[in-house]
């Protein structure tokens, strides 16, 4: 339906058979308007739903989105990059604490209840012009992720939401020889997440961190080589060089007349 396609359009990030993001949990930048919209979308769409599983499906959606909007991005834990022009002290990684609050080095503390990742500069800008004057302030959330498989660097690494997939990949030391880029995929909680063909949808469109909507702990797992693609590359290869070599012979040789 119409309305459904919408909402779902509005917050969709890819994702894998066996374990489907909720609208809820959709884009991380998503606005309150966009969001909004959204929830009034799958609301609308429950209502004329053909079947009472559907009709449940998107009353729990629409929940999630409602719950998004009150209680905002920001869990316990979460930590946010700040860069406040000028103000050394307040340019740093800071920690989201147990109450939702920041606390921030000669500043009050700073509730993050209630708000979207898409609302956190222009939040921390007028919180901060409180206690300075005309600050230039940035704010990015940062997302802890496992890397894992045929990577370069296997473990955990932090990045902006703001990130392309591609350069998670690169900031890991790149994809190993013989790594199965075109089979990757993101697991959470041991369930995949974003199957291989959405995770390469993901890095053509280059979309980032946060449009997956990705969280701490997250893996992005990247097949490495084995045995048999090793035995695989090296016949493509040597069905190749083989000829060639062959070839080589022949012209080296003939003014000979023979061939060795």
């Amino acid at each position: 339906m119409v309305v459904a396609a919408l909402a779902g359009a509005l917050l969709s990030a890819p994702s894998g058979a066996g374990a489907q993001s909720s609208l809820g949990e959709g884009r991380r930048q998503a606005t309150r308007a966009e969001l909004e919209q959204a929830a009034k979308a799958t609301e609308q769409a429950a209502v004329v739903a053909p079947d009472q599983k559907t009709r449940e499906k998107l009353l729990s959606d629409a929940v999630a989105i409602r719950q998004r909007l009150r209680n905002g991005d920001f869990l316990p834990g979460d930590r946010i990059y700040i860069v406040v022009l000028g103000d050394s002290a307040l340019t740093d990684t800071f920690t989201v604490r147990g109450d939702r609050r920041l606390q921030l080095p000669n500043i009050p503390d700073i509730t993050l209840a209630g708000v979207l990742d898409s609302e956190l500069g222009g939040f921390l800008t007028t919180e901060l012009s409180r206690y300075l004057k005309n600050p230039v302030v940035s704010a990015t959330g940062m997302v802890r992720l496992t890397l894992t498989g045929g990577v370069a660097r296997n473990g955990f690494l932090t990045f902006p939401v703001d990130q392309a997939i591609t350069d998670v990949l690169m900031t890991a030391g790149g994809i190993g020889p013989g790594a199965r880029l075109d089979q990757a995929e993101v697991k959470r909680s041991g369930k995949v997440l974003i199957g291989k063909k959405q995770f390469q949808e993901a890095i053509r469109l280059a979309r980032t961190v946060g449009d997956l909507s990705l969280r701490d702990g997250d893996e992005i797992y990247v097949p490495p080589a084995t045995a048999t693609s090793g035995v695989q590359t090296w016949v493509k290869v040597l069905g190749v060089v083989t000829p060639l070599i062959f070839l080589v012979r022949v012209l080296s040789n003939s003014n000979r007349g023979r061939i060795f």
